[in-house]
């Protein structure tokens, strides 16, 4: 393997499939860069991912993100719906509270009953 001369007729640098176009032409520059918008017309300040991010937002402690309040309209919705299930747990939990205090008075009364017979030898 010997060193490869550049030909006459490459006059940009570069081995790549675009080496024979001025780097200002190669669609890696003119398309906007390498990554996620580090070409022209990009916001410094802005995370590249997600622009409505400031940038480094993800290594930043003491960034704080708040998340958008809901409309009053759509969070007393919510709390109806809310209020509604929990009523239904609720009559379901009575219900099922119900039904274990019967069990327990039929256990104690069958107990009592075998107490009071004597027990045959």
């Amino acid at each position: 393997m010997g060193y490869r001369r550049r030909a006459y007729f490459d006059q940009w640098p570069g081995n790549g499939p675009f080496s024979h176009l001025p780097p200002g032409q190669r669609p890696g520059q003119a398309y906007g860069g390498r990554g996620y918008g580090g070409g022209r017309g990009a916001n410094p300040q802005a995370c590249a991912r997600f622009p409505g991010r400031p940038r480094w937002w993800w290594a930043d402690p003491a960034y704080t993100h708040q998340p958008p309040t809901p409309a009053p309209q759509d969070e007393l919705s919510a709390l109806e719906d809310c209020k509604k299930e929990l009523g239904e747990e609720k009559a379901s939990i009575e219900q099922e509270i119900n039904d274990i205090e019967t069990h327990l008075k039929e256990l104690k009364s069958k107990l009592e009953s075998e107490k009071k017979q004597p027990t045959g030898q």
